[in-house]
C-alpha cells in the first residue's frame, strides 16, 4: 500500500525527540503542518500496518506512558507544535487535529482502554449503543465483552449488530463521544485506575519483551528515570503466571530446579492446565513423583496463600528475565 508525503513525514517525526521534530515542522507551511501532526497523532493512538509493527507498537506505547495522555498520545504532537508555530499559532493547528481525528476514527481512544474500562462504560447503555461498539472494536476484544455479559445483554447486543448497517459517522461520533464521556468520569473518580494503568502497563511489557535485549534495557532504564516504580511493575508484568505456556524450556527447567516444591504445589492448585502441564513437562520424574505427594497434602488454601505461592515462582522467573535468559516462545 503507498504511502503517502504526510504519513512518511509522520512517521519520520515519530521517531525523535519533540525538540528535533519542532525545527522540522516548523520550515513548512502550517496547513501541511497540521496534517503531519494529524498523521502522527492518527498512529500513535490507533497503530498503522504501514509502520513496522514491533518498534511502532513500542514507540505508541512508550508516548502514551510518559505523556500521560490517555487519548491518542497528543501530549506530544500538541509539544511538537508549540515549538514549531508558537503557542498562539499551534491552538488553532491542534484543535484541528482533534476534529480530524474525531472523524478519522471516533473509537481510537475507546480501543485503547481495558477491556473491564470498556465492559463499565457500555454498561447499562441501549442494545443500538453497545452494538455500535462491539462493531468498531477488534473482534476478540468484542468476543471477550460478550462474554462477560449476562444472556439477555449478549442476545440484545448480538441482535443490535446484526442489524447495525450502514451507520454515518456522525452516528458513530455521537456514540463514541458518549462512551469517550463515560471513560473519562470513571477514571476522574478513580474508578478502575489502578486496574486501567496495571492493563496498559502490561501491553507496554509484552511489546518491550519482544525487543533485543539491549534495546529493551535502554527503554525500561529510560521508563525507570522518569519513573522507577513504574519501570519496575514494567518488568514485573513482562512475566506473568499465565505467560508460563510460552516460556521457554531451558529457563523454565532451571527455575524448577530451585523452586520450593510445596510453594509449587501449592501455586499448582486449581491452575490452568496449559500450566501445569507446561511445568510437570519440565521437572524430572523424581520432582514430579515428589510434587504430586506435596500437593495430596493440600486440602482448602485460601487465594491469597495462592497468589503468594506464584509470586514466589515468578520472582525467579523474573530474575533470569532481568538477566536476559527467558525466551517466550512464539514471540520475535
Amino acid at each position: 500500500m503507498a504511502i503517502n508525503g504526510s504519513k512518511k513525514a509522520a512517521m519520520l517525526l515519530m521517531t525523535l525527540d519533540p525538540a528535533s521534530a519542532s525545527q522540522l515542522l516548523s520550515v513548512v507551511k502550517p496547513e501541511t503542518a497540521t496534517e503531519i501532526a494529524t498523521e502522527m497523532a492518527y498512529l500513535n493512538g490507533s497503530g498503522q500496518e504501514e509502520a513496522d509493527a514491533a518498534s511502532h507498537d513500542v514507540i505508541k506505547e512508550f508516548c502514551t506512558l510518559l505523556q500521560g495522555e490517555s487519548d491518542w498520545g497528543l501530549g506530544f504532537v500538541k509539544q511538537m507544535l508549540d515549538s514549531a508555530m508558537g503557542e498562539d499559532r499551534s491552538a488553532k493547528a491542534f484543535q484541528e487535529v482533534k476534529h480530524r481525528l474525531t472523524y478519522r476514527d471516533p473509537f481510537a481512544p475507546i480501543r485503547s482502554a481495558g477491556l473491564e474500562e470498556v465492559f463499565a462504560a457500555i454498561d447499562g447503555e441501549p442494545p443500538q449503543v453497545v452494538a455500535v461498539v462491539l462493531a468498531e472494536l477488534p473482534a476478540k476484544e468484542s468476543g471477550q465483552l460478550l462474554q462477560m455479559m449476562d444472556d439477555d445483554q449478549r442476545n440484545a447486543a448480538i441482535a443490535g449488530m446484526a442489524g447495525a448497517t450502514n451507520i454515518s459517522i456522525d452516528a458513530k461520533v455521537r456514540v463514541a463521544g458518549v462512551i469517550h464521556g463515560r471513560l473519562s468520569r470513571m477514571r476522574e473518580g478513580g474508578e478502575g485506575a489502578s486496574k486501567g494503568k496495571e492493563q496498559q502497563l502490561r501491553k507496554v511489557s509484552v511489546l518491550l519483551r519482544g525487543l533485543p535485549f539491549d534495546q529493551r534495557t535502554q527503554m525500561v532504564a529510560n521508563i525507570r528515570e522518569q519513573d522507577q516504580e513504574t519501570g519496575d511493575l514494567v518488568m514485573k508484568l513482562m512475566v506473568m503466571w499465565e505467560d508460563i505456556p510460552i516460556i521457554g524450556e531451558r529457563a523454565l527447567q532451571e527455575a524448577m530446579r530451585s523452586a520450593d516444591l510445596r510453594k509449587l504445589a501449592l501455586a499448582m492448585h486449581n491452575a490452568e492446565t496449559p500450566v501445569t502441564d507446561r511445568i510437570k513437562m519440565n521437572m524430572s520424574e523424581s520432582a514430579r513423583n515428589m510434587l504430586y505427594e506435596e500437593s495430596l497434602l493440600i486440602t482448602s488454601p485460601k487465594p491469597k496463600q495462592i497468589d503468594e505461592a506464584r509470586e514466589l515462582i515468578l520472582s525467579d522467573l523474573r530474575e533470569l528475565n532481568e538477566a536476559g535468559m527467558l525466551e517466550f516462545e512464539g514471540e520475535e
